[in-house]
């Protein structure tokens, strides 16, 4: 990617989870001019949010004043790109089926391109890298669980766009927990962010959110740091199966959760290293998400920013 462009203009980066929202303006050499993060109800409504992110990107844009060529967005589950619409976001209520094109066209009528968190987190590590890695598995480790799988240079999304949905791989450990999906013994129900906060809830310790978790476990709370590393464990006994059937050079560990990287990483890296293929594992590494707390919106403006010059 150059440094500058001739063609003056920025793109727009909307990162919507399940409980918290990243918004931000882009210029085309994918340098961040303006930005903010905020927390938000999870499961939201896209009627409730979409009008509010619309509101703080026109801030954005106004102060700016260079015209938007692209948006890039990205949303916890699986979407139909080619409508602009999620089609399985079981723990986001009032979104599957809304068209979210509409609620930009006061601001812009440039195009949008939607994809799963998970892809565009995957995206973030191919773009504006020295060494972009060519084959890795990118968990997305938060609210939810998810993955971005990286084959030979290019993000796997899968026939129906569900690559990567790790979070609801039925695992023995979680018996028969109702998980948020509908389904019963899904990996979230013991490993995920939601799951773990409530637990270290249960224990007398108030976590209203995995990055509650992780601020007691790097302050030294002994159950969070428990959680925390077994949660990882869990999550490794899934990553391992996709270790062993792709190969990849790279796990990389994102989403809230990296930020207690060293932490929740050695319980990957133990169930992983015990339940692969020796030679699947054997100059495998683990990285912490290549544009920390960003990453997400760097992948939605790298969809954004590649769309002008490869447009479908």
């Amino acid at each position: 990617m150059s440094d500058e462009s001739s063609d003056p203009g920025v793109v727009l980066a909307v990162a919507v989870g399940r409980s918290r929202s990243q918004a931000a303006v882009f210029d085309l050499a994918g340098r961040e001019l303006a930005g903010d993060t905020r927390d938000h109800e999870v499961g939201i409504s896209a009627e409730v949010l979409m009008p509010e992110v619309v509101e703080r990107m026109t801030k954005m844009v106004t102060s700016i004043d260079l015209p938007v060529l692209a948006i890039g967005m990205s949303l916890p589950g699986v979407v139909n790109p080619d409508l602009g619409m999620s089609i399985d976001t079981p723990a986001m209520g009032g979104w599957d089926g809304v068209q979210l094109a509409p609620y930009f066209t006061a601001l812009t009528d440039a195009p949008l391109i939607l994809a799963h968190d998970a892809h565009a987190l995957a995206r973030s590590e191919l773009f504006n890298s020295d060494h972009p890695v060519r084959n890795a598995l990118v968990v997305k480790a938060s609210t939810g669980l998810g993955m971005g799988i990286i084959v030979d240079g290019k993000v796997v999304t899968g026939a129906l766009g569900a690559a990567g949905e790790i979070g609801h791989t039925r695992i023995d450990a979680a018996g028969d927990r109702p998980c948020r999906c509908g389904s019963t013994g899904c990996l979230e129900t013991v490993a995920s962010g939601w799951a773990l906060a409530q637990r270290l809830t249960d224990s007398g310790v108030p976590a209203g959110h995995v990055r509650d978790l992780v601020a007691a476990a790097l302050a030294g709370d002994a159950v969070a740091r428990g959680l925390l590393r077994e949660g990882g464990r869990q999550l490794g006994e899934v990553v391992a199966i996709a270790v062993n059937l792709l190969n990849p050079e790279v796990v990389v560990i994102g989403g809230d959760m990296a930020g207690a990287f060293d932490l929740y990483t050695a319980g990957v890296r133990e169930s992983v290293y015990a339940r692969s293929n020796p030679i699947a594992t054997r100059e495998l590494t683990f990285m912490a998400q290549l544009h920390g707390d960003s990453s997400g919106l760097v992948g939605c403006a790298a969809m954004a920013i590649e769309s002008l010059s490869d447009p479908q």
